[in-house]
This record gives structure tokens, sequence and C-alpha cells, in this order.
């Protein structure tokens, strides 16, 4: 089964919130608050590692959400072009990390466009039309980041 992720308000707004949603027959979607976003990102320049602080948190945002999910091809939106092959490290990096190996031939980018549903579930949720299915916190992602 294929499963698509896209991003509603980029992570490194963090004057608003995010939204990650999927679509695999069903759809579902999570958010990280601005407030959230910004203390993460102080935690990453204290580290010296701001540079990475983005594509690791749209790594794990992306893992928090599909963890539990089943999928053979996982089609995730080109948010952020030539850092694909960063951003499937990390998501590969996160799926070990609980005991579940996953395929990086099974992981692509590309444009989903606007028929996606997990384009418009993400849309409607960052509008505030639609309830995320969780909200993350700053503890689940240092959680999932750093141990």
């Amino acid at each position: 089964m294929k499963c698509y992720i896209d991003q509603s308000g980029k992570v490194e707004y963090t004057s608003h919130d995010t939204v990650v949603a999927c679509s695999n027959g069903k759809k579902s979607a999570i958010a990280i608050k601005a407030k959230d976003k910004r203390e993460i990102q102080k935690i990453f320049r204290q580290a010296g590692k701001g540079s990475v602080f983005v594509y690791r948190l749209f790594s794990a945002l992306i893992f928090l959400l599909i963890k539990d999910f089943s999928f053979k091809e996982l089609i995730i939106d080109t948010e952020y072009p030539g850092k694909s092959d960063l951003i499937k490290n990390y998501l590969i990096g996160h799926f070990r990390k609980h005991g579940r190996e996953v395929s990086p031939t099974s992981i692509s980018f590309r444009q989903i466009g606007k028929n996606c549903k997990a384009h418009w579930h993400g849309y409607y949720v960052f509008k505030g039309k639609r309830k995320a299915e969780k909200i993350i916190t700053v503890k689940e992602i240092l959680q999932e980041i750093l141990y």
C-alpha cells in the first residue's frame, strides 16, 4: 500500500504551527505548535546543530505520524529539494531505532499535488477546519531525536 505525506506550514516558519498529514486509504495528521518549534530550534542552536533543525524535526514528525502504519511505498511531497537523502536517512534511523527495517528504495520524494488526500487533510488541519489526530510536544520530539 502507498502512503502519501504532505506538510502544511513549513517547519522553519516558527511563527506558526506545522501539520504533517498522510493518506494511505485513510487520513491522519499531527501538528506541532509554533512555540514548541521555537523551543526545539533553540536547543538545536545551543548544541551547534541549527543547520539540521528543519530536516531532523521534519523526519521526526513523519516518523511519529506513520510509525504504526504498514506501507510498501512511502511518497513524501518534495518540501526540501536537495535534502531528500538526508531526510530519508534520518527517517530510516527512526525506524531502526524502534526495531523496524524500512528499505531506502521504499521511500521516494516527489510532488504529490493537490489531488492527494494528504494535502487537503493537512491543509484543513492547518487552517483550523479540522482537528489533528495528535498534537506533538517538545518532549515527544526530543525523546525521538535524542534517545
